[in-house]
């Protein structure tokens, strides 16, 4: 049994409380760039003590193989939080489970390994049931700003997926924690250039957004953590992914269930879309039982 499944699992629940309170965060008045430089901080603060577990000797001749997850980590970061300002929640997240299939992909050429018949039907449902969880998007605002927020989740989903395959890749050879850590300082030092290139915007959220981003952003770091060492200890990229995009069934339960309680009111407002959603979570929810079943 893969128990360490059980590490993307929760990082798939965090992540989708996460999304609810960053998006709320943006509802009280807090602008994108303040959210996002905020939680690429966090992240990076949530990762800095695994320097301390670190027990091989680095390589820092390979330092640019960390460069590189973080520059992919900072793009496809950034581009998540233009699609949550742009769409749902409860359609964002769940469509950024398509990274299952770029990773699928990714593997095959970067790894020269080939996963499991079954782990590729349990990333063609996981596939199909994030597609209906957006079905009612395509129709409804096809040509408009839910359609692009559509496509800025599967470019998010693309770099999220290279990062992750890098990371699998790389992290054991050069040093696990330190390679994390170093990854993840890169990226505030690319949200740092990023915010000076911007004319340095003020960072001070209203007070009334201020512990939802912190809360927020300290999830993010917190599930990104669970998820860097699941990649980095366990060579199983695209199984970790499956189970991972149950997130996207996890953010349709806490819109339902606390989304009022959050100030979120996307279940009110998106009627029989949120039942598309629901269908969709099921397959998705199938795909994830396969992968832990996989020997």
């Amino acid at each position: 049994m893969y128990w360490y499944l059980i590490l993307p699992l929760s990082a798939a629940i965090i992540y989708a409380t996460a999304s609810v309170l960053l998006k709320r965060a943006l509802k009280e008045g807090a602008t994108m760039d303040q959210t996002f430089h905020f939680t690429n901080l966090c992240v990076t603060l949530v990762f800095l003590p695994l320097i301390f577990f670190e027990k091989e000797v680095i390589d820092w001749r390979m330092i640019w193989q960390p460069a590189i997850v973080s520059g992919l980590f900072f793009i496809g970061n950034l581009t998540t939080f233009m699609a949550i300002r742009k769409g749902d929640v409860s359609v964002v997240t769940p469509l950024m489970g398509t990274k299952v299939v770029f990773v699928g992909i990714a593997v095959v050429f970067l790894t020269k390994t080939m996963p499991s018949q079954l782990i590729w039907i349990a990333a063609f449902l996981t596939s199909v049931g994030i597609f209906l969880m957006g079905f009612s998007e395509f129709r409804k605002k096809a040509g408009e700003s839910g359609l692009i927020a559509i496509a800025i989740v599967l470019v998010s989903a693309i770099f999220f997926a290279l990062q992750d395959v890098f990371l699998s890749y790389w992290a054991g050879g050069f040093g696990a924690m330190t390679f994390m850590v170093v990854s993840m300082a890169g990226l505030s030092a690319f949200s740092l250039i990023m915010w000076v290139v911007q004319g340095r915007p003020t960072l001070r959220m209203p007070p009334s957004s201020l512990k939802f981003g912190l809360s927020g952003g300290i999830l993010i770091g917190l599930q990104a953590l669970l998820m860097g060492v699941s990649l980095s200890f366990f060579n199983d990229a695209t199984r970790i992914n499956v189970v991972y995009a149950s997130r996207g069934l996890w953010a349709l339960a806490v819109v339902a269930f606390l989304g009022s309680y959050l100030g979120n009111d996307e279940r009110k407002n998106s009627g029989k879309a949120f039942r598309w959603r629901i269908v969709g979570s099921i397959l998705v929810t199938i795909a994830v039982v396969m992968a832990v079943l996989d020997r």
